[in-house]
């Protein structure tokens, strides 16, 4: 049977060339479009449970009414006893806490001085705690292009293309200027 589609296939090219190069294209394309929608909005589901909204976000009212403007003087603070109650309520989520900022980022020249800066916005996370799993959930360590993971307090990561925007290199000494909400 097979054999007698095929000898038709071959001897009537113009009747069987239309048909199965419709049928592949319209296969190829649901394929592709199928991959790449479920490729797009999976991303777009982990990427603001990583680094913006979280799974489930416990903050202040006041935090919440002014959240677009990043105001850390109006965060949760001091939440291990918070932390503890939410780990014996809820033992199957992981808690953890992130601070969102924003400022300027000054890169100092030789004499101390400003040589260059930028705005910049980022994010808190525990590199120090033992056995914390956030710098693999954010995928930190298989993004960085140069340097290492921070070793100490007082270290930071910044973007490549910050980096080479102004010349900065890895042990490079950097100063971020931010503000409360109030200025």
């Amino acid at each position: 049977m097979i054999q007698f589609l095929i000898k038709g296939i071959i001897r009537d090219k113009n009747r069987s060339v239309l048909p199965v190069a419709v049928i592949s294209i319209g296969v190829f394309l649901t394929v592709l479009f199928s991959a790449w929608f479920k490729g797009i909005f999976g991303d777009m589901i982990n990427v603001n449970a990583n680094f913006s909204t979280g799974h489930v976000k416990i903050m202040t009212r006041a935090y919440a009414d002014n959240i677009e403007q990043m105001p850390n003087d109006l965060a949760l603070l001091e939440t291990g006893q918070l932390i503890s109650s939410l780990n014996a309520e809820f033992p199957g989520l992981q808690w953890v806490e992130r601070i969102h900022f924003g400022g300027l980022l000054d890169v100092p020249g030789e004499g101390g001085e400003t040589r260059a800066q930028g705005m910049a916005t980022g994010q808190a996370i525990d590199f120090f705690t033992p056995g914390t799993k956030e710098p693999e959930r954010m995928n930190i360590p298989s993004s960085i292009v140069q340097g290492s993971l921070p070793d100490a307090p007082g270290e930071a990561l910044i973007s490549n293309d910050f980096a080479e925007r102004f010349n900065v290199k890895a042990g490079d000494p950097v100063t971020l200027f931010g503000s409360t909400m109030y200025g």
